[in-house]
């Protein structure tokens, strides 16, 4: 059985002019290690990391300026 926790990778933008970010994309990211794995969590489909924090789901967010990157912590 895989591990059931997942993320959403939010990709935002600055809206010119405010001081608000908008989602340009959103990415649900799944954990294919096994349940009861040890470490971060990884959706090999994307090649995304990420500690879960204790929640189930867990939100990571990304400016679109900032270089991507494979692992949040």
């Amino acid at each position: 059985m895989s591990c059931p926790y997942r993320a959403v990778l939010l990709v935002t933008r600055d809206m010119r002019g405010t001081a608000s970010s908008v989602a340009k994309l959103r990415i649900e990211l799944h954990c294919g290690e096994p349940e009861g794995h040890l470490g971060a969590h990884h959706d090999p489909r994307h090649g995304i990391q990420w500690d879960d924090h204790g929640k189930t789901v867990r939100t990571l967010l990304r400016d679109e300026s900032e270089p991507a990157r494979s692992h949040f912590p």
